[in-house]
């Protein structure tokens, strides 16, 4: 026990060290773009994670919910194994997995899904029917995905030819709690059930995605981990068939949508909650193995995370989490154009929704996308006005601003280079256009979620 102490210590220790030593990414900067609107749906996924920000914070939100998460690993590796020591090697074992420790510092869906989805499996478990509707309607609230464990359950009670009657009042419960995001999604053409299906099962993919996912896997999830999640999920003990089926079902799901489409690696995090339970009853040194691997990889990443030193020649994770700070300048454009006036600035664009949510995170300016081929949020909001006469910046990476905008405005002016630098490395080089004096106002009513079709 107080190995697995020391371990969830250290995880701990690990998490708070990435909160506070690393930027807000783009991907939290667009659920707090989120959160600063509250609805019952967004185009991409449910509203939970933009409710938790908006109730606790980006960072707050989610280590509290990797907290929580860790502590409902060990309650229901407990109540399946029957002994606290297997359910302290649980907890330590899920602590150490690279997905829960990233959910557990940045904010995304999947952070209040997992704690949700651990807790609704829980309750499952347990038939405490009504907590397991409410444990899955907040699942559901987070990421589609959570139905997945209504297929686990279902394919459970099949085997075991039992149907208890509260299930169907945990069902019904559950999808009472889901029904206002359903009746958004209606209102609006469907979008956001449109999007997911299609983001999930269609497009192009083959044995290359799968094999960039089963890569994605073995990352995240751990190089000793994976494989004996497997084990576990075909030939674990009988009696824990639904714990089996949890961690089955999401691997064997998305792993035939890699197929069909270039799939996440994160897709299927919650296969590893019921992998952790069943792995930490297996011999204690499958589990300790398992520990020691996933803490490498995430002392390995927030190693280079904060104090990189080996160099590649597109560093992804460096990228996305440092150097976005630098954005505050859009801020002051006096900084960037001389004489420019803050209060002179109407809005930012951005090529996408990454770039476009950063700067309002940084510089507290409204934002739209402009020339973004891949709809998103933006395009379900209302356009941002520029009177008459007004400036607006133009802030990418690489493009100028396509000739729609520029169109709308009298002169471009620029670019204007905005590095961003840590620690002697360039991460970023962004480029800032001045777009002087609009034409005419803009954020006409057709510019509205109608047109996410």
């Amino acid at each position: 026990m107080k190995t697995c102490l020391a371990l969830l210590a250290l995880s701990a220790a690990i998490r708070l060290t990435l909160a506070l030593g690393t930027d807000v990414y783009f991907d939290e900067a667009y659920y707090w773009q989120w959160s600063q609107r509250l609805d019952w749906g967004y185009y991409d996924h449910p509203p939970l994670v933009a409710w938790l920000i908006a109730a606790l914070g980006i960072r707050p939100m989610a280590l509290l919910c990797g907290a929580g998460t860790v502590a409902a690993v060990w309650g229901l590796a407990r109540d399946i194994h029957g002994d606290a020591a297997v359910a302290w090697r649980a907890a330590a074992l899920w602590s150490s997995v690279p997905i829960s420790i990233l959910s557990g510092v940045w904010a995304t869906p999947d952070t209040p899904l997992l704690l949700f989805w651990t807790l609704a499996l829980w309750a499952l478990w347990r038939e405490r029917w009504i907590l397991a509707g409410l444990a899955l309607g907040l699942a559901l609230l987070s990421k589609y995905s959570a139905m997945l464990l209504g297929v686990a359950f279902l394919a459970t009670a099949l085997r075991e030819r039992r149907l208890p009657a509260g299930a169907w009042g945990a069902a019904l419960l559950g999808a009472l709690l889901f029904l206002p995001v359903v009746l958004w999604n209606a209102q609006l053409g469907w979008a956001g059930f449109s999007f997911q299906l299609n983001h999930g099962l269609g497009g192009t993919g083959g044995l290359k995605s799968f094999a960039e996912f089963l890569g994605g896997q073995l990352a995240l999830g751990g190089p000793v981990l994976l494989p004996l999640a497997l084990v576990y999920a075909f030939r674990g003990p009988r009696e824990q068939f639904l714990p089996r089926v949890a961690a089955l079902v999401p691997l064997l799901f998305f792993g035939f949508a890699a197929v069909r489409t270039r799939g996440e690696a994160n897709w299927p995090a919650v296969a590893y909650v019921t992998a952790c339970i069943g792995v930490a009853g297996m011999r204690p040194s499958r589990a300790q193995v398992s520990t020691v691997a996933g803490l490498a990889v995430a002392l390995a990443v927030t190693s280079h995370l904060l104090f990189p030193v080996l160099r590649f020649e597109r560093d992804v994770p460096l990228e996305r989490t440092q150097g976005w700070t630098v954005l505050s300048a859009l801020a002051e454009p006096g900084r960037l154009f001389p004489g420019t006036e803050a209060g002179h600035i109407a809005v930012v664009y951005a090529p996408n929704y990454q770039l476009a949510s950063q700067a309002a995170r940084y510089a507290s300016l409204p934002v739209d996308t402009a020339g973004n081929a891949r709809q998103s949020q933006y395009d379900a909001w209302p356009r941002p006005a520029v009177a008459p006469g007004k400036d607006a910046l133009w802030c990418s990476e690489r493009a100028p601003p396509p000739d729609e905008l520029a169109a709308r405005f009298t002169t471009v002016e620029g670019p204007v280079e905005l590095p961003a630098d840590f620690h002697g490395r360039r991460v970023h080089t962004f480029l800032v256009w001045r777009l002087r004096e609009a034409r005419e106002p803009e954020g006409a009513p057709s510019d509205t979620v109608d047109t996410l079709q």
